[in-house]
């Protein structure tokens, strides 16, 4: 077998494998001419993880320090598209700012020949929430809780910096092993994260007024409208992924579009989360406050969310049962390989970077 190199314009390059057997078909694989490059003098990018029509994410070794990491690039056709650029620089202003041990690490922004825009950080191992999700069904209240703790820690630093993250599906939160703990939670993610207007970093483009940005699941409904965004939006979050972890369902109902999510949150009230699932009644006041229609009723701050689920958590001991997952398969889930793989978001990309 021979394998020869075509070369060709970086947009079309190829391997094409070419086989002794003149019965055997000739194969063509695709061949991103990114990989094996070295970016500004210290990455050498060594597998493409995904790809879509404005970036792409790979797995790059860190020619210094000496060590893997995940590089987020941008095209370079779309480096000069206002829109992706900002956000794309948006996502590395939040990242810069923070260093919690629960947010994905930042290394770099920087720019490499041809005009790629990059951003190199934490290469992670684990799988996402929603992952895990799909395997085991719903999961057992304690061990989401104490996810969800994890995710309080990492937003009580993000809005103390006057950022939102404004997306925190199940997918963009990743769970790592650390030591003898499987649940490390490591949010992803903050490419559409809100800087406050005021705050102390003034070079962040500043999302308009009357923007819905998002994913409207996991929304609140100020958010839905292009309302004030502010910390509340992301305690609403937090209250439906309670809920849909534990309980198997979202809160209130899976609609089809913007409008009837909005029409089912205005004028709907949720079932208590302990009359659908094996939860502590306990719970049910905690999240019923997080996904108040109202955000001046919710948890003004994240910390405090963390606080009363840590209480819930030692006022109801935890019990074998508790401990065991669930394994009850929901509809539409197909149970997906729960090996590692290496990733930096779920999908990968997030998904102004996947059109």
């Amino acid at each position: 077998m021979m394998v020869a190199l075509h070369v060709a314009p970086p947009s079309q390059r190829y391997y094409e494998e070419v086989t002794e057997d003149p019965d055997e078909r000739t194969t063509v694989a695709p061949h991103d001419p990114l990989v094996g490059q070295v970016l500004a003098r210290r990455y050498r990018v060594e597998q493409q993880l995904a790809i879509g029509g404005f970036g792409a994410v790979y797995i790059a070794r860190d020619l210094v320090d000496r060590r893997d990491v995940a590089i987020k690039v941008v095209h370079a056709q779309h480096a000069g598209n206002r829109a992706v650029a900002a956000r794309f620089r948006r996502e590395a202003a939040a990242l810069r700012r923070l260093n919690h041990r629960h947010t994905v690490a930042m290394y770099e922004l920087g720019e490499a020949d041809g005009g790629i825009l990059f951003i190199a950080m934490e290469l992670l191992h684990g799988k996402s929430l929603w992952t895990e999700f799909q395997a085991q069904g719903r999961l057992p209240w304690w061990r989401t809780l104490k996810i969800m703790r994890m995710v309080c820690s990492a937003l009580t630093q993000a809005h103390a910096l006057d950022i939102v993250h404004r997306d925190l599906k199940p997918e963009n939160i990743h769970l790592e092993r650390d030591g003898d703990e499987l649940d490390f939670v490591k949010v992803v993610d903050f490419g559409i994260a809100k800087i406050l207007r005021g705050s102390r970093d003034e070079t962040v483009d500043v999302t308009h007024a009357g923007q819905m940005i998002g994913t409207f699941d996991y929304m609140a409904p100020e958010q839905m409208v292009g309302g004030e965004v502010g910390p509340t939006c992301d305690i609403f979050t937090l209250g439906i992924v309670i809920y849909e972890m534990i309980s198997g369902v979202r809160p209130f109902g899976a609609p089809q579009t913007t409008s009837a999510m909005l029409n089912a949150i205005l004028h709907s009230t949720p079932a208590p989360l302990s009359a659908r699932a094996a939860a502590p009644r306990e719970l049910d006041p905690i999240v019923a406050r997080c996904l108040d229609r109202d955000p001046n009723k919710r948890y003004a701050y994240a910390d405090e969310l963390g606080a009363d689920l840590e209480r819930v958590m030692a006022s109801v001991p935890e019990t074998d049962e508790d401990r065991t997952e669930t394994k009850i398969r929901l509809p539409g889930f197909a149970g997906e390989d729960a090996s590692l793989q290496p990733t930096t978001l779920p999908g990968v990309l997030p998904p102004w970077l996947r059109r």
